[in-house]
């Protein structure tokens, strides 16, 4: 069965980052212990923070669940949650903002042991129409499928958003800065680009730096990939 992705936006007034963290980090605690389904919990500072996270405003989340139930019966449906959700109001600027997907293509880790990436690049795309959507998913997962894990490029996924019949994104994760800029001036990664524009109507790119927290997956067993597991 395939997994179920969360892409969230976690926005914070400002300064009050360091108060919702903390009750994160006892959530956290609980998440690890009590939901083995909770399989990624994954989150970033947007680059214009990295020099200063407790001044940021917003925060990227990326998450990984067994099924759809695992995360609305389950996760935020914990008592562990409710006390997180009744502590966080003041720190925030929205309620729960959340975008669910399918994976089309992509590994999670290379290196099967969490190597630490320094970058990361969420890229959320809006089709045309769902026709323009089954056009652009058949070329992205042909493209995402060329891309070889490797040192440097730590995390290269495609997926499909399964709130609407328009929506698409990808997610990266690189060893350094450089690795990244290397990469997207890539003549197949323009390629596709180039390839594609009649299908999009709109695309958002933001890049991120890990905050330390939560975890990419449990352990060396993880399902990382499509279709296969890691060490397979």
């Amino acid at each position: 069965m395939d997994d179920f992705y969360l892409f969230a936006n976690c926005n914070f007034v400002p300064d009050k980052y360091a108060d919702w963290q903390a009750a994160y980090d006892t959530l956290a605690v609980y998440v690890r212990a009590s939901e083995p389904t909770t399989k990624s919990y994954y989150f970033g500072i947007p680059i214009d923070y990295a020099h200063a996270f407790a001044k940021t405003t917003s925060m990227f989340a990326f998450e990984v669940y067994g099924t759809r139930d695992d995360l609305y019966s389950t996760h935020l449906s914990s008592p562990a949650m409710q006390t997180f959700l009744s502590l966080i109001p003041p720190a925030s600027t929205t309620g729960l903002d959340l975008n669910h997907y399918r994976l089309i293509a992509g590994f999670l880790d290379s290196s099967h042991v969490c190597a630490p990436a320094e970058i990361m690049q969420d890229i959320r795309i809006t089709c045309t129409s769902a026709a323009a959507q089954a056009g652009l998913l058949a070329s992205l997962t042909a493209f995402v499928d060329s891309v070889q894990p490797s040192d440097e490029t730590l995390t290269y996924m495609a997926f499909a958003s399964l709130d609407d019949d328009v929506g698409a994104r990808i997610y990266g994760r690189w060893k350094t800065r450089e690795d990244l800029e290397r990469f997207i001036r890539r003549d197949d990664v323009n390629a596709f680009w180039m390839g594609n524009k009649e299908h999009v109507r709109a695309m958002e790119q933001r890049l991120y730096v890990p905050n330390g927290k939560g975890w990419l997956h449990r352990g060396s067993g993880y399902e990382g990939e499509k279709g296969e597991k890691a060490g397979m």
